[in-house]
């Protein structure tokens, strides 16, 4: 009896216990509800690895390694209203997508747009959504500048990990 408990105990550590290289847990359906439906179509989430998206972007994908931080990836849209997708990633072993940069064809209405979507803003003129509320183990910023409608994260190894400025 003795040993059948141990074996459950051991199945329960090794199953529910994180390990430090799953200790990030991603729950992108939790993130989506704040993303605009033609970033949803996207099928992408803050903290998807490079790998992943360059399996399922692979026609359309630009990448640029040549800085010391983060690399970027980048994909033209085929709306009228959307120009490009910009997606920044960690630089490190396993890349993580820590930021999305939508930028539209137009500024107008752009900030309106998103006070409809997430409400009215919670931190300035930005929004932050707490890791408890998408069930991340990072926060998210969410802000407008310009024609770009952003979205980044706390992630380690990003510009964002000891936190926004703002």
């Amino acid at each position: 009896m003795k040993h059948l408990f141990l074996i459950w105990l051991g199945l329960f550590t090794f199953l529910y216990i994180p390990n430090e290289s799953s200790s990030l847990t991603i729950s992108k359906g939790k993130q989506q509800q704040y993303f605009p439906k033609e970033l949803k179509k996207r099928g992408v989430y803050l903290g998807m690895p490079l790998e992943k998206l360059k399996r399922k972007k692979k026609e359309t994908l630009t990448l640029d390694t040549t800085s010391a931080f983060k690399i970027e990836a980048s994909e033209p849209s085929t709306t009228d209203t959307i120009v490009s997708y910009t997606y920044l990633f960690t630089k490190s072993e396993r890349p993580l997508l820590y930021q999305i940069i939508i930028t539209y064809a137009s500024m107008e209405g752009l900030h309106d747009s998103a006070i409809a979507l997430l409400g009215a803003p919670n931190h300035n003129e930005e929004w932050r959504v707490d890791a408890s509320d998408i069930k991340e183990d990072f926060t998210m910023g969410i802000w407008t500048f310009g024609q770009k409608w952003v979205y980044s994260s706390t992630l380690k190894g990003s510009e964002w990990e000891k936190g926004f400025s703002n």
